[in-house]
């Protein structure tokens, strides 16, 4: 089974009760945990020692409940709690690759691959980072095998930008021959005065302002000295598509989340009035 673009979302409660039944059997536990932890992000830069959300390790209920950022606070006091000085903790950022459930990456393949002029969010000199789940799994893997125990942030490869994500797409996509779609880059306060949803409507855009200043400001430095490696762009961007054209001759449906991805007709009225 591949890698999944998610991560556990148990409650705190249920994860205190596992790691109480493994804290006398096991000698280290790795807990997934997530960058959104942090009560100052995304509006701050953050680093491991950052503050943390407030939730009770025995907090009961769910995300729609508790909050996915709380959820995670807590189960991460659940397990401290049990087994204190033997567990360690992974807090990643954007997580990518094949398998992804979530729908991010896979959006701007599919976009990309239709052709056309393609309406690219904002600036391409914006940062973006994301973690190829393949690399993930290999660094929790070794230091879950050497019992590491720690806090570590994996916030995703620096020095990536939008444009170049786009780019490497488009690249990608068109590799068979067929015409490359062209991006045309649309100002921030255009797609938000028609609506268009952040994050969600066009996968990792984020318009400039302070609410999300600190999104892609989060220390990696620990992962990089315990031997996190991120894989080219290219690499990720290459696999991702092979694995949906797999996918698609194969008959199988992907299933993503039903709010990403920006509806074709709002984007051709959108790319009509800015040209």
């Amino acid at each position: 089974m591949g890698w999944r673009g998610r991560t556990s979302v148990l409650a705190p409660a249920h994860v205190l009760a596992s790691a109480q039944v493994l804290a006398d059997r096991v000698k280290h536990y790795t807990y997934i945990s997530t960058i959104s932890v942090y009560s100052g992000y995304p509006r701050e830069s953050v680093t491991e020692e950052s503050a943390v959300l407030d939730c009770p390790a025995d907090a009961t209920g769910s995300v729609e409940t508790l909050g996915y950022g709380e959820l995670k606070a807590g189960a991460e006091r659940a397990v401290a709690a049990m087994l204190p000085g033997r567990c360690l903790i992974v807090r990643p950022g954007l997580i990518v690759g094949p398998h992804e459930d979530v729908g991010r990456l896979p959006w701007w393949l599919a976009r990309l691959d239709r052709g056309g002029t393609v309406l690219a969010p904002g600036e391409p000199g914006r940062t973006v980072r994301m973690t190829d789940a393949r690399d993930l799994a290999s660094w929790v893997v070794e230091n879950t095998r050497r019992g590491l125990p720690a806090t570590i942030n994996v916030p995703g490869a620096s020095g990536i930008t939008f444009g170049e994500l786009l780019a490497t797409c488009a690249r990608v996509t068109s590799a068979d021959g067929r015409p490359a779609a062209t991006l045309r880059w649309v100002p921030d306060s255009v797609l938000l005065a028609a609506g268009v949803q952040p994050w969600m409507e066009l996968p990792m855009w984020l318009p400039d302002g302070p609410d999300v200043a600190g999104t892609w400001q989060v220390s990696g430095d620990r992962a990089l000295r315990t031997g996190m490696r991120y894989r080219p762009l290219t690499d990720t961007v290459h696999d991702t598509w092979l694995w949906l054209r797999q996918e698609a001759a194969a008959g199988r449906k992907l299933i993503h989340r039903p709010e990403i991805g920006l509806d074709p007709d709002t984007e051709r009225e959108i790319l009509a009035a800015v040209d």
